[in-house]
This record gives structure tokens, sequence and C-alpha cells, in this order.
């Protein structure tokens, strides 16, 4: 019979239990631990008040302490309950802190639960965890008790009685968690304790990944030719646009470095007038091993020249005065697709009609609203010197608004009926 009993003891320290020293190596716990305790904070941040109980979920689902309690035993015997509420996360953490009156305030506001004054900690107690709010027996542990821990000179503890921790330091196990059922073997004493609430329990983690964000709107300064491609990038690397005619764009920009969060801008040129291209940004990062793609989008390139918006005629009937304020006048809207372009031109056929009559010599133009003219010289001839338009652009849509004034002046002696005239815009 000693045999057989042996035999067991001995399967069950090897299947048990691994020995490292002579001392058992805990296992994690498979159920709440109180895991810290301090029973007297350090000089200056409440002292005697700064009472508080940390406890751990080892396990991967959340524990509700509805309906628990923790309670506290002195040396003498005398039980002291206080009835808990709220949940500790999994693998998580749960303050419980005296609400005394002298109890430091940062203290307070990191509790996750606050004990009546009445529950303050001492040298030489035994603290309960307890599934239900009866008052334990302390000489007859029930299977309502989650977990306790004893200190100092007490009688009731698991295993053999730890330390009391002192004044400003602290009972914790080492790690958290873990738990041989032996109060010396499982509990250290910190010099500087570390009380940890849910929220230091409630923790998630991610990685943010290379992302090109296109800028609003992503395709500016279109012309007739090129067009700027507006985007950042949330890490320095480099970047290249892909672009053509279809979702297979065909052709690239050379790389370029672009730097962490600023607007980078990477120009198209070459491109014809008038047409649709496809484009999709690529970049990674500094390291390469990252990248991003953005997905397809398109934009239209600007008409080529001039686009003749509407043609009026502001002064239809002329005195043969040779006066330009009895003669012809005409408004020209034009928008002017390339905005690099700043200077116009126009010229005029002869006149025909009733009789002839030269343009050259008899009429002007302006782009200025009339504030400034030019002579037409020549007939057919476009004038050595064009109107600026530098600084002219009548409204925001695309392209630049120009409204161009002509007039003429009837000669002296001119025939009178009706005459026609050819005309050109040109703009360099």
């Amino acid at each position: 019979m000693s045999k057989f009993i042996f035999l067991g003891i001995f399967l069950f320290l090897s299947f048990g239990l691994f020995f490292r020293d002579g001392v058992a190596e805990a296992a994690v716990a498979d159920h709440l631990v109180i895991n810290e305790v301090q029973i007297e904070g350090a000089a200056g941040t409440g002292g005697v008040e700064d009472d508080w109980v940390e406890l751990y979920n080892p396990t991967a689902q959340p524990i509700n302490l509805a309906s628990s309690s923790i309670q506290k035993v002195t040396a003498g015997g005398t039980v002291t309950r206080q009835a808990l509420s709220g949940i500790v996360p999994a693998q998580g953490y749960f303050l419980i802190v005296r609400n005394g009156s002298s109890t430091a305030p940062a203290l307070k506001n990191s509790a996750d639960f606050l004990a009546g004054n009445s529950f303050s900690l001492a040298s030489d107690n035994t603290i309960y965890l307890v599934d239900n709010n009866i008052a334990i027996t302390p000489a007859s542990i029930d299977a309502h008790v989650i977990d306790y821990v004893g200190f100092g000179a007490v009688n009731y503890y698991e295993g053999a009685t730890t330390t009391n921790p002192g004044r400003g330091k602290s009972l914790s196990r080492v790690p958290d968690g873990e738990d041989t059922d032996n109060n010396l073997a499982d509990f250290d004493v910190l010099d500087t304790p570390t009380p940890k609430n849910s929220a230091a329990g409630n923790v998630v983690g991610g990685t943010v990944l290379l992302t090109i964000t296109p800028d609003t709107p992503p395709v500016r300064n279109i012309t007739p030719t090129g067009a700027d491609i507006v985007f950042q990038l949330n890490a320095a690397g480099n970047a290249t646009i892909n672009y053509g005619l279809t979702g297979a764009y065909g052709s690239s920009t050379a790389p370029e470095a672009v730097v962490e969060n600023i607007a980078e801008t990477i120009s198209l040129s070459g491109l014809a007038c008038n047409t649709t291209y496809h484009y999709s940004i690529d970049a990674q990062n500094l390291a390469a091993t990252e990248t991003d793609t953005t997905a397809d989008a398109s934009f239209t390139t600007l008409p080529c020249g001039i686009t003749l918006n509407s043609l009026t005629m502001t002064k239809q009937a002329a005195k043969a005065n040779n006066l330009y304020a009895d003669g012809w006048q005409w408004a020209f809207d034009l928008t002017i697709w390339n905005l690099a372009e700043t200077s116009l031109k126009m010229k005029f056929e002869q006149w025909a009609g009733a009789g002839t009559l030269n343009a050259g010599g008899n009429m002007q133009f302006s782009a200025d609203n009339g504030a400034s003219w030019l002579d037409i010289t020549d007939d057919d001839a476009y004038p050595a010197i064009g109107a600026d338009l530098s600084t002219i652009d009548n409204s925001a849509a695309a392209g630049r608004q120009v409204i161009v004034l002509a007039r003429m002046k009837v000669p002296v002696g001119a025939r009178a009926g009706a005459y026609t005239s050819g005309y050109g815009i040109l703009t360099e």
C-alpha cells in the first residue's frame, strides 16, 4: 500500500510541476487572482489611506464581478467585506482602491472600483477574493473563495505566509497571474508599486501600412499637353505615375523621392490635347519592403488652341466719318487653353461688299475692355505687338477666359451698303 501511494505522488509531481533549483515553477492560473496589493502609500501621496488591490484575469474571456466581494481578515480574525461590481477584461486588470478622505486623488481617479473607507488594509492581513458577498469563515475555506493571500503574522494563507510589504511598497505576483498556491513563492515585494486598471489590460494593436492619399483635387494645372498629379505618402519613399489612353497605361514617369506626409506633385507632359488619359500612382517605402498603388483614375487634357465661345456685334451701323466712336465694334468671348500663351494678336482681311475697305489702318483690338488698343496696320497680317494677357482671366473656368474687343472706323467716302471680312486670332 505504501509503495502504491508513493508511486501516485511521484506521478502527480512529475506531470503537475516542474522544478528549477528545488523551487516549483508556477503555471498561469485559470481563474481570477489577487495580483498586487498595497497597504500603505509612500509619504505625501495619501499615506496610510493609499490602499489598493489589483486583480488579474489570465483567461481569454472577460469576468463579471457582479455578486462577488473582496474580504479582509485581520490577525485577530475580524472579517470586513466589500461587495464588488464591474468587468475584468480578458488577460486584463481591475483596480480596487480605498475611497479614503486622504487617498491620493490620482489613485482614486485610476480606480475601476472605489471600496468604502472602512475597507482599509494593514500589515498582518489576509485578503480574499470571493464569488459571493457572504462573510467567509477563515478556518474553513470553501468553494466560493477564488483566491487569497496572507502576509505577515496571520493564521490564514496559501501554502506559506508572505512578508508584509511595508510603507510605499507592494506585494506582487511575478510574473502576473502565475500561481503555485503558495503565497510565499508567488509574491515578491516591489519597491515601486505598479497599480494597473482595466485600461492597462485592454490593449489592442495594429500596423499602419504604406498608404497613398490623392490630394483634393488629385489632378491640377491641366493644359492641352500636360497635368500635375498631387498626392501624399505616409512614409518617405519613391513614387511613379503610370499613364496612358487605357487602364493598361503603357507610359510611366521616372521614380521621384517623396517626403512623408508632404504634398508631392509629379507632372505629366507631352500629352495630346482634348484627350482622356488613365493614370495610377505607384509608391514604395525607402526600404522597398512595402508598396501601394491607387485605383485607376482619369482626366481629360484641355482642347487645343482657342475656343470662340460667342461673337457679338456691339455696334452694328457705322457712319463713313473716319471716327471709331461711330464705327463697327465686336466682342469676341474666347477661351485660350494654353495658359502659357499670354500674347494675343488679331488680323482682318480687306473688307468687301458695296465697295472695298482696308482693314489695315482702320481697325484696332483690345483685351482690357478698351483701356488700351492695338492697331492693325496691314490687311490680312498680324501686328508685331500683341495684347498682354498675363494678368487677364475673366472667370475661374478652365483655360484663360478673355473678352477681346475689335473695332473699325469707316473712311470718309466709303460707299453705303453691306460689307464682310475674314479674321484670325493668334496666341503666343
